[in-house]
């Protein structure tokens, strides 16, 4: 009988740590252990990484009596194998490097700015991509693509109109690629490919004109950057440090958008009322985009375990900036 090991909210659902299992591959393990723990521990068998004596295994590896099998979620802390700390920890940069290119390329001009909105939209879509993939799901990141590099075009040739063009590229594309190729029709594949294509469409087009002339002031996009900025950096700390009392990451992230939506038009000589208004929309965006990542990248909405993903802190982000420039329009 192979040993199975459980970290995180696998342990939690199943009540221990450690069990045996009768089977001799990984597959067969992770099929009789969901049987026999639930349909809540299969979905959390979904995003966990599997690894066999301390070395990643793909479901089809064998295992033996003298094995240990090990299941490591996204989060989970404490004693899991040190090789997977390493990796993790080189991911939790990502998003920093992000932050600073964006900070550089809006320093650069309109067209930096939208080359790094489309290459934004491209790594977001390619790293949801990778999610579904880990989940055994089907999910199509090149209409997302399609869709973000269109919405910026849009904005950038077109102005304001682009916005709702970049809606309607959004739908079209999508239909059209599910239209194409069969897999991609169901139901579970087509809405959150529908989905996050809208988004990224509104995003791209939001972005660029909340940089452009018909932006109602412009330094907008410089407070965006600030705001989102503010809330990822103390969103994660506030996860990191979740042990200490009346530290919650939603709370955290949403005050640091509005203090520095505030801060940063305080420092600028900004309308200071209206950038309140504005850093309340972007707060509640970037709340909203958490119960978001977790539909999409962990199939159930969960506000305790951390969606994976190299850049699961984009999510929020972009819904942030598909509404952004109809915000600062109509509050500015």
């Amino acid at each position: 009988m192979a040993k199975l090991r459980l970290f995180a909210n696998l342990r939690e659902i199943a009540g221990e740590s450690r069990v045996e299992i009768e089977s001799d591959t990984v597959r067969g393990v992770l099929e009789s252990a969901t049987d026999r723990f639930g349909p809540q521990f299969g979905r959390g068998l979904e995003t966990a990484k599997v690894w066999i004596n301390g070395e990643p295994a793909g479901l089809d590896a064998a295992v033996g009596s003298t094995d240990e099998v090990v299941l490591i979620p996204p989060v989970s802390g404490g004693s899991q194998p040190s090789q997977a700390i390493a990796p993790a920890d080189l991911v939790g940069f990502v998003p920093l490097g992000l932050a600073l290119i964006a900070v550089l390329a809006n320093l650069q001009g309109q067209a930096n700015w939208a080359a790094f909105a489309v290459a934004a939209i491209a790594v977001w879509a390619a790293d949801l991509g990778g999610t579904f993939e880990r989940r055994r799901k089907t999910f199509a990141p090149l209409p997302v693509m399609i869709a973000g590099a269109a919405g910026v075009l849009a904005g950038h040739t077109i102005g304001s109109s682009g916005y709702g063009l970049a809606l309607g590229v959004a739908v079209v594309t999508t239909l059209g690629w599910a239209v194409a190729y069969e897999d991609y029709r169901n139901v579970d594949v087509f809405s959150p490919t529908l989905l996050t294509a809208v988004f990224a469409g509104l995003a791209g087009a939001s972005m660029v004109l909340s940089r452009s002339a018909f932006s109602p002031d412009e330094r907008a996009i410089d407070v965006f950057l600030v705001a989102v900025i503010a809330a990822v950096l103390f969103g994660a700390i506030a996860i990191r440090m979740q042990q200490l009392p009346l530290l919650d990451p939603f709370s955290v992230s949403a005050i640091a958008a509005v203090l520095a939506s505030v801060g940063a038009a305080s420092l600028w000589d900004l309308d200071v009322v209206g950038y309140l208004l504005v850093g309340l929309g972007v707060a509640i965006a970037m709340v909203a985009g958490r119960g978001l990542s977790s539909m999409l990248r962990l199939g159930t909405v969960s506000l305790t375990d951390l969606p994976p993903g190299a850049v699961a802190s984009l999510d929020g982000v972009i819904l942030a900036a598909a509404i952004y420039y109809p915000l600062i329009r109509i509050i500015l």
